[in-house]
């Protein structure tokens, strides 16, 4: 029953946090002096166009009135419509999310992949000089600003080897002739790299020296200490006891 009251309350407080985070979104944007009409400083705008958009935006109603519907709307996954194109927020959203999700799932696994070993590695052989090196390419990879990491990125590789720095494909793909899937595949994979290079080098640090703290503390237990007098090979302790 621990584990199941433990799981109670971490889901509560997740979806209180979740609650809170939504309030202060819909408080802290009506807070500040104007709202979306003013916003959008049409200085020709009439007075008559200015209360129907406010009308249509739903400003004209009381504040709790307004929360409400807030919250009935994201219940519902509807954002709202842009006022830029008129179509709705998610149509927006859905293709840079679909083209982000890629990118994000390459860099955590790489990077997990690289930054955990990288980590167990220093953790076993601390004080070494494989140890120093690990942890100091974490650490500086870790307080590197990804921005910085992507310009770098584009300076040195983009530019010498010829990979793409903008966009999710290569907007001439297809103009002359019908491209084979494989170079749609290809030319996914050529402009997916160096994001998920960017991204993947901040969290790599970010696992290594993790993984390296948690390890330094778990190679001192006595079970692992045990397993060592026994005589087990380092990897099988290292994977069936450290990990």
């Amino acid at each position: 029953m621990r584990g199941a009251d433990y799981l109670i309350k971490r889901t509560g407080a997740a979806l209180l946090t979740v609650f809170v985070a939504i309030t202060l979104n819909f408080v802290l944007f009506r807070a500040v002096p104007g709202n979306a009409i003013t916003a959008l400083r049409c200085l020709h705008c009439t007075k008559q166009f200015k209360a129907a958009l406010e009308k249509e935006l739903g400003l004209d109603k009381p504040m709790w009135e307004q929360y409400t519907i807030y919250l009935g709307n994201l219940a519902q996954g509807d954002l709202g419509t842009s006022l830029v194109d008129r179509r709705p927020v998610w149509q927006n959203l859905k293709g840079p999310i679909l083209n982000t999700l890629p990118m994000l799932a390459v860099a955590t696994i790489v990077s997990i992949v690289v930054g955990v070993g990288a980590g167990v590695m220093s953790a076993w052989r601390r004080g070494t000089r494989v140890d120093r090196i690990n942890t100091w390419t974490a650490l500086s990879f870790y307080a590197m600003p990804t921005q910085w990491i992507g310009l770098m990125i584009v300076f040195y590789v983009a530019l010498r080897f010829g990979f793409p720095v903008a966009g999710i494909r290569d907007p001439t793909l297809g103009i002359l002739a019908e491209p084979s899937t494989w170079t749609v595949i290809n030319d996914r994979i050529r402009h997916l790299i160096l994001p998920a290079l960017t991204l993947g080098i901040g969290l790599y640090g970010e696992y290594a020296l993790i993984v390296r703290s948690s390890m330094l503390e778990t190679l001192g237990e006595d079970y692992v200490l045990t397993a060592r007098a026994k005589g087990l090979k380092n990897l099988r302790i290292v994977y069936r006891h450290g990990l």
